[in-house]
């Protein structure tokens, strides 16, 4: 009958969905197609538009070079001195080609020294100003290279609008150089036709040589006198199709996303440009595409609103049926989670009798030793207790399954003792540093979502470092006085300060809203930091958050401080030396109180012992002048090289040094076992310990090493 009912909703929600998705496929097939024929008409468009531009500028410019080739054939073998005393005759002629033309700006022939010899304009030509810096000019000097198209000019021996010329070499009797002549091209010219030809806002039309400068450009303004850079899409584009052909991209002149067509002007060193915006591109095919909705939108609508009232009044005829299930479900699981509890406190009260004679036992011991050394070890040995005493309460508090109220808790003496949950939170790549004040940072909070919280900033921290990183954690005292915010007194705030990606601008105002987030599907649900708000407002304070994309984020938590202080945490152990003996092991464990252990069993076997906190010290250490016999090191460290790299690494450089490593957990011990390194288990002891270093010193000189 259950079975009955499901599969009943199931169908219905089924047909709901196809109500949405079949029509969606559909529409979304319309839109591709959609796309598709866009593309093509713009495509289209922009090579017609080319045809005409073509055109357009190989008549213009056929025109001026016939010009050109006209003048050189009158003044060729001629000296600059015989030109010069022609020049009303050359006057009349090159007024009479300028005024047929209005394309063209001004004619002129420049003797060898760039000085005017004839112009169109006036006559005497004027001689105070040289035009030999002009590249038209100064490019002809050397050889001969034919009809040369210049950068676009401001005029200097007479008033009028901007111009580019061509330009060609006239030889004397001898065969050298007596000079050049220039016919002066106007841009505005282009321009003007580059309006007609526009359809619309979002076109632009340009005429622009090989090296990417502009000599025209519709529309003009700040970048018409603009120059392509190198790095230019336009020139790779050119390499692959050197005449003709069409892409997409951003323009590196004003940034906007175009789709672009050229053409190489036959006969010349000048490409046409034939561009189109593609936000207006896409504005077309939306446009088209809502053409589709208006009338595909309000059917399916309907259909589906009439599914979810069947669904609605099936689901009401199930309603007391599935509330029984439900409250038989819940009985079933409250008396799980109460055995649960009750199975928990057993295993609590067990753990509690262990810890009563570990810690005992310590005791006695701290009344018989009188070594530094045997007092420390016992020392370790009560701290190790007490930490199985937290753990303890932890367990018992689970299992009378009940809130924990607010309590007062030293932020000073909790941040270190929660380092190892928040290095357990992260990834092997990540390293934590935690700073915390020389004094008691007394608050009042549940310590439960305190936890909680802090375990969501570092869990962010960690999404936005993939590729490992620093989280800093600093506690400190402030006194604020925002009352618009209610935040007034004194206050004990932390810092959660990574090296991640960052927060863009756009995004970081959202970040504490509930199901906001800009994780992928099933990696984040947007609450993380919505709860994080939501407990810093119940206790009193507030959470901040500062973020630069590229350097990273830092969440600043505030807490009221309160009058209570905590008793202040004990001071850390100090650690000692070790004692010398025949061969010398380095041992790299960022585990302080690991690598004591390690320190004292390699000491009772008579081994040398030096330290290294992680493989990148370890390396260091290695390259200098001290002599290592065998590297002992642990394989999950923080700072982005783990102490399989740093086999690895050691196997290329000193290929005869053993390696031996160590890891407590199994299922990686294999896969490092297989890569060729001899691998111990956590916990091991001083029996284990020697055969594995005996071992790898054997097989120093041997195949394996070799």
């Amino acid at each position: 009958m259950v079975s009955a009912r499901r599969g009943t909703l199931r169908l219905l929600r089924a047909l709901m969905v196809g109500a949405v998705v079949v029509p969606a496929t559909l529409f979304l097939y319309v839109a591709w197609v959609s796309w598709g024929a866009i593309q093509e008409i713009t495509d289209d468009r922009l090579v017609r538009s080319l045809d005409v531009l073509h055109e357009h500028a190989l008549k213009v410019l056929t025109t001026g070079k016939l010009i050109l080739n006209e003048l050189v054939d009158s003044v060729a073998g001629s000296t600059s001195e015989q030109v010069g005393a022609r020049e009303p005759e050359l006057h009349r002629r090159m007024k009479r080609m300028a005024d047929l033309l209005p394309q063209v700006q001004s004619i002129w022939v420049i003797g060898r020294d760039g000085l005017p010899l004839a112009n169109s304009y006036f006559v005497p030509a004027p001689r105070s100003a040289s035009l030999a810096d002009r590249d038209f000019f100064a490019a002809q000097v050397p050889a001969d290279i034919g009809t040369y198209v210049s950068s676009v000019f401001i005029p200097r021996l007479i008033e009028g609008p901007a111009f580019f010329s061509l330009s060609r070499r006239f030889n004397g009797p001898s065969g050298a150089f007596e000079g050049i002549a220039s016919v002066s091209m106007l841009p505005n010219d282009f321009e003007k036709f580059y309006q007609e030809i526009a359809r619309g806002h979002g076109e632009v039309y340009a005429l622009m040589r090989d090296d990417g400068s502009f000599l025209a450009r519709y529309p003009g303004g700040p970048f018409a006198s603009a120059k392509l850079p190198p790095a230019s899409l336009f020139f790779r584009e050119i390499k692959a199709a050197t005449y003709r052909g069409l892409y997409s991209g951003v323009s590196q002149i004003d940034g906007v996303e175009r789709r672009v067509g050229y053409r190489r002007v036959e006969g010349f060193p000048i490409y046409v440009i034939a561009s189109v915006d593609l936000a207006l591109v896409r504005a077309e095919w939306l446009s088209a595409l809502g053409g589709h909705l208006v009338f595909g939108l309000p059917a399916t609508l309907l259909l589906l609103w009439v599914l979810w009232v069947a669904h609605q009044r099936t689901a009401g005829l199930y309603a007391e049926a599935l509330r029984r299930e439900a409250a038989e479900k819940a009985l079933r699981h409250s008396q799980r989670l109460e055995a649960v509890g009750r199975l928990t406190g057993g295993v609590a009260h067990d753990f509690n009798n262990l810890l009563m004679v570990i810690s005992g036992s310590a005791e006695r011991l701290k009344r018989t030793v009188q070594g530094e050394k045997e007092t420390r070890l016992v020392e370790m040995i009560t701290t190790a207790a007490k930490r199985g005493e937290t753990l303890t309460r932890q367990l018992l508090s689970f299992s009378r399954q009940q809130a924990v109220s607010p309590q007062s808790i030293d932020l000073t003496r909790r941040m270190p003792e929660l380092s190892e949950l928040i290095r357990r939170s992260l990834a092997d790549e990540v390293e934590v540093a935690i700073d915390v004040p020389d004094r008691s940072c007394p608050v009042k909070v549940d310590p439960s979502e305190f936890e909680v919280a802090v375990l969501n900033i570092c869990v962010n921290a960690r999404d936005a470092m993939p590729n490992g990183g620093r989280l800093t954690v600093t506690v400190h005292d402030a006194v604020m006085d925002e009352p618009g915010d209610g935040l007034t007194g004194a206050f004990v705030v932390l810092d959660f300060t990574d090296t991640g990606t960052g927060i863009p601008p756009d995004v970081l105002p959202r970040v504490f809203e509930p199901f906001f987030t800009t994780k992928d599907t099933a990696k984040g649900t947007g609450l993380g930091l919505s709860q994080v708000y939501g407990f810093a407002r119940q206790a009193g304070g507030d959470v901040r958050i500062d973020s630069r994309v590229g350097v990273g984020t830092t969440v600043t938590l505030l807490l009221p401080r309160v009058a209570l202080e905590p008793v202040a945490a004990e001071p850390p152990v100090e650690r000692t030396a070790v004692a010398a003996g025949r061969n010398t092991v380095m041992v790299v464990e960022d585990n302080l109180a690991v690598a004591d252990v390690c320190r004292s069993y390699l000491d009772q076997l008579g081994y040398d012992v030096t330290f290294a906190a992680s493989p990148r010290d370890a390396l260091t250490a290695l390259s200098g002048q001290h002599r290592i016999d065998l590297v002992l090191s642990d394989i999950l460290m923080p700072g982005g090289m783990s102490g399989v790299d740093l086999a690895r690494e050691l196997r290329t450089l000193q290929p005869a040094l053993p390696i031996v490593l160590m890891t407590g957990f199994s299922d990686r011990a294999g896969d490092v076992a297989r890569d060729g390194f001899p691998v111990l288990r956590k916990p091991f002891d001083i029996d284990a310990l020697q055969r594995e270093l005996a071992a790898a010193l054997a097989h120093r000189h041997g195949p394996a090493a070799a």
